[in-house]
């Protein structure tokens, strides 16, 4: 496939296992973590920004209203002194959540239970592997290879390979659960059967 850590930064490399009776509570899942791999996202600051600068666009609209409204109701507003303050007001609210969100979310972590597998973008981010609905290759062979799943619950992980492959159990656990779900029927395209040696359905 791309081999071990491919397309991953050398900074924030961990590769972890778990003692089976563990408990966990950050996924939604009962099922304890039993694997896990992280390394520095490929481009951490471009994951992060997109949301708080969608919010910022946001604050920027109502702001741009809230000034035409007061613009139309006085003829003696100050519109250039108040649109510069709530400029400086939006763009610190914007960067502060730009960073805030960039010390969050500058790492991806993959983790994998005995029949499910989630990352850390949140606790509802996870699929159990046994009954996948997708499976696909993106970017493969390369270093932004990705695997693309959807679960039966309709959420798709989108999981780099080489972060993958960097922790042999988990991929081992996973691997397990992709050729269960593509022996059952599970949409496999034929390039990506091809790249994960999947069967093809009973």
């Amino acid at each position: 496939m791309v081999g071990a850590w491919a397309g991953q930064r050398s900074r924030g490399r961990r590769t972890t296992s778990r003692n089976p009776a563990q408990a966990q509570t950050w996924f939604s899942l009962a099922e304890p973590i039993l694997e896990q791999a992280q390394a520095r996202r490929r481009h951490p600051l471009r994951f992060a920004a997109g949301y708080p600068l969608l919010c910022g666009l946001g604050l920027a609209v109502l702001a741009g209203l809230f000034l035409l409204v007061n613009a139309l109701r006085e003829e003696n507003y100050d519109l250039g002194g108040d649109a510069a303050a709530f400029a400086v007001i939006i763009v610190a609210i914007t960067g502060g959540f730009v960073g805030v969100r960039y010390l969050q979310q500058r790492n991806q972590l993959v983790y994998a239970g005995a029949a499910w597998a989630g990352d850390g973008d949140g606790r509802d981010q996870c699929v159990t592997t046994y009954d996948l609905a997708r499976i696909a290759a993106k970017d493969a062979p390369g270093p932004a290879a990705a695997l693309l799943i959807t679960g039966a619950n309709g959420v798709t992980l989108q999981l780099p390979l080489g972060l993958l492959e960097a922790n042999p159990a988990l991929w081992d656990l996973l691997y397990n659960g992709l050729r269960h779900s593509a022996a059952a029927g599970a949409q496999v395209d034929p390039a990506t059967r091809d790249l994960l040696k999947l069967p093809a359905p009973d």
